[in-house]
């Protein structure tokens, strides 16, 4: 038995690698290919181009590998299917339970991979990439847009809406404007900083600043103030607008905490985040979904067919999980469903039509 279980792990485990090695190779040439404009930037050479793209292939494996799991997965079980050695396996004594049971252990073992990757070495590896970017010269600044816009609620500052132009690698604010906002929602004041320093314990130390009080009543005149610098307490922190230059699906599941605190606080909707922040817990089990989905083909005794065909028809079921998981995110938002349940049912479902499969295949084929 322990001959067979090492067979079909080594053999499903290297499938699945061939399958994501080849994922991966692609996406690196891809992104290669859309950096490829950054060339003419001062400081960004073929070294820069390339180092970033490297570092961005953590983030890529985490994507990639439920799909990897169940392509690599399905075209190692239908090519054991096909040359009939799945068959010499079952009459070695490998019961339907058993091959039920290595798979899950392989799944354990790359629910593992998954949580290592998208919680230590993709935020890793983005943080040093970032901060290589904001390097003098690198050529890609911290810039953005038309800067973040959030929300400050504060006992001792009252009502307050930011807008911040960039933030640097270590956290220092540029081009800073608060708008301060009484009970009516009506802006009272105008703040704008040319820097700020954050001082721990929610304080800032904004530099170069300009105040501008609003009148209510009309034809008062404005009330400009200059100084030097200001000290801002506010309950936002460098690892709070470090979380908003990403979007939510590349946050880790500490900084999506951390930013759903930052908007109840705020008296701001959260629910967005939390589906995310669900999902983000959850994502790791889908290669245990993956391999649920797989082990079905093992028991197809199609052998005039190719492995091909078996191949695309775990492409087109790794697609409908991807947009029936992105449905359910949607459709948790508007129908207000309550964030495990939306994150944890397209899983839930696929994992169920899984073991359903593979139950009728072993009962009546």
């Amino acid at each position: 038995m322990r001959t067979v279980r090492r067979f079909l792990l080594l053999h499903v485990l290297s499938a699945i690698g061939l399958v994501t090695f080849a994922f991966l190779a692609l996406l690196f040439f891809i992104d290669m290919l859309n950096d490829l404009s950054n060339l003419g930037k001062p400081g960004f050479s073929l070294g820069h181009m390339v180092l970033h793209v490297a570092l961005s292939m953590p983030g890529r494996a985490y994507e990639v590998l439920p799909i990897a799991t169940l392509v690599g997965g399905v075209f190692a079980l239908a090519s054991l299917a096909t040359s009939s050695e799945f068959t010499i396996l079952r009459i070695s004594g490998l019961s339907p339970r058993a091959a039920l049971g290595l798979l899950l252990q392989l799944a354990a073992a790359l629910v593992l991979v998954l949580f290592l990757l998208g919680e230590v070495l993709a935020p890793a590896a983005g943080r040093l990439s970032t901060r290589l970017q904001a390097q003098p010269g690198a050529g890609i600044g911290t810039q953005l847009a038309s800067g973040i816009w959030l929300r400050n609620d504060s006992d001792r500052s009252g009502n307050q809406t930011v807008n911040i132009q960039s933030i640097n690698a270590q956290g220092d604010l540029t081009d800073v404007r608060i708008y301060v906002l009484n009970a009516q929602s009506q802006i009272t004041a105008e703040l704008h900083a040319v820097s700020g320093q954050y001082e721990g314990s929610g304080a800032w130390m904004l530099q170069q600043v300009t105040r501008t009080d609003l009148p209510l009543q009309t034809g008062a005149p404005l009330q400009v103030q200059t100084l030097p610098t200001m000290r801002w307490q506010t309950s936002l922190s460098p690892s709070v607008l470090g979380v908003l230059l990403l979007s939510p699906d590349k946050m880790t599941a500490i900084d999506l905490w951390r930013y759903i605190q930052h908007l109840r606080a705020n008296h701001q909707a959260a629910e967005r985040y939390e589906i995310q922040l669900w999902k983000k817990l959850f994502y790791p089990f889908s290669a245990v979904v993956m391999l649920l989905l797989a082990l079905p083909f093992a028991y197809l005794h199609t052998r005039s067919k190719g492995v091909s065909s078996k191949v695309l028809a775990g492409i087109v079921l790794g697609i409908a999980f991807i947009l029936l998981n992105t449905l359910f995110s949607s459709l948790g938002i508007l129908g207000t469903w309550p964030p495990a349940l939306t994150a944890a049912l397209p899983m839930l479902l696929f994992g169920g039509l899984g073991l359903v499969v593979f139950a009728w295949q072993v009962r009546f084929r």
